[in-house]
Parts: structure tokens; sequence; C-alpha cells
């Protein structure tokens, strides 16, 4: 089963009146329990798919169906249904709230889908334990380590077990030894708990864990050889 089908995406942006090809013709597919890299330099059009995919971003033409949905027919309001249900995002600088603690900040997604507290408390907790912060649930975001920060934000991003994981630059922040620890976190809960992911990066490192690997050129998707470095 297809957890992602793009079939001939087309992109573009407008100034002033005038459009600038992003995307044109571009096709994916990603299997369930999947990672697949998508690489290049800054610009190309990455952070677009990866805002396509998690209904964020419209587009000009073309199939983008993610998780069953046809996102070229769903109102705006059930794509916001559909990327509380479906889709979970990894950002490179977090995004935690400063002003909840690593538990509360776990915790919110739960409670967005109408969880009940107590279980989403114990949810929350379970989740931050498997990525080694039981000892900093009530630390807020100021008192913890980028480190520590990443791997809360991995913890907000799992704990709802959607299908598909969307990762803009997941270690961008990171020096190499946390950004090798969190990746390995990331394989070992993927392994697990079976999502589908698509990780944007310009590491070759990080991207050389992807069980397929993509270079975003011309608007265009390249596969790599997931054998041979790029």
């Amino acid at each position: 089963m297809s957890i992602v089908r793009i079939e001939n995406l087309k992109k573009s942006y407008y100034i002033s009146d005038k459009g600038v090809p992003i995307l044109w013709d571009l096709n994916l597919e990603i299997g369930e329990g999947e990672i697949v890299s998508v690489e290049g330099s800054s610009g190309v059009g990455k952070s677009t798919l990866l805002n396509i995919l998690g209904a964020m971003d419209e587009f000009d033409s073309g199939l983008v169906e993610v998780c069953g949905v046809n996102l070229g027919t769903i109102s705006n309001t059930e794509k916001e249904k559909f990327r509380a249900n479906k889709i979970s995002f990894i950002f490179q600088h977090h995004l935690l709230l400063p002003d909840f603690t690593a538990l509360e900040n776990v915790m919110i997604p739960l409670l967005i889908n109408k969880m009940n507290v107590i279980k989403a408390k114990q949810e929350a907790i379970s989740m931050l334990q498997r990525v080694g912060l039981g000892e900093r649930l009530h630390s807020f975001p100021s008192q913890l380590s980028g480190g520590e920060s990443a791997r809360v934000g991995v913890a907000r991003a799992l704990v709802s077990k959607k299908q598909l994981v969307l990762a803009d630059e997941p270690t961008g922040n990171l020096d190499r030894e946390n950004s090798k620890n969190l990746m390995a976190l990331i394989l070992e809960l993927q392994r697990d708990l079976r999502f589908s992911m698509v990780l944007v990066t310009h590491d070759m490192e990080l991207a050389a864990m992807a069980n397929k690997r993509n270079k975003m050129l011309s608007g265009k998707l390249q596969p790599i050889p997931v054998n041979i470095s790029n």
C-alpha cells in the first residue's frame, strides 16, 4: 500500500503576476514503513514539497495522494483534520512552546485529538522515557540542552503514532554527535512504530540512513542508489 503517491506535480510561486516554477512533473511513491530522503541544496524546492505533503501549501496541478487522501480535492477545514489525524512533523528548530514543560509539550498533539488528559499524560510520559528524558518531564525548554530539546520534538511528533512523519532538516542545528544520536533514535522508533517518513536534508550521512534516496534537481526527484554516496 502506498502512503504517498505523487504524479506529475507542478508548483510555481508568483512574483508580480509572473510564475516562477519550483516543482514540475515531479513523481514520488512511498510505501508503508519506508524512509525516503529528499536531498539537495537550499532553494531547490525540498521544503515546498514537504509543505505540499503536509497539506500546508497549494499546488498548481498533478495528483498528490497522502494516506489515501487526495489533497487536491479537500477543503481547508478538511486539511486541518487531515494534518491532525495523519501527519506528524519534526522541525529543525523543534518549535517547543517555551512556557510549557517537556511533558506538556508532548501532550499537546494528543489533547488536540481529544484524548483524555490522564491517558494523554501517560502516553507522553511513556514516549519521553523512550527517548531518554524520563528525568526531564517537568523541565522547560530553556532548561534543556539542544540535544534534549530535539528529543522532546521527536517525542511530540511520534507520540500520536501517525502514519506519516515529515522531517525537515531534523538535525540541522545539532553538532555531529547529537545529530547521529538523534537519527539513531528516530530509526529505532521507526522500526518499532512502523511509520513512513520523508526526510528532507542536505546532510549526506543522515540521508544514507534512508531506504530510498532522491535528489531534488531541476524541479524533479532523481533516485540515488542507496549503496552509492552522493
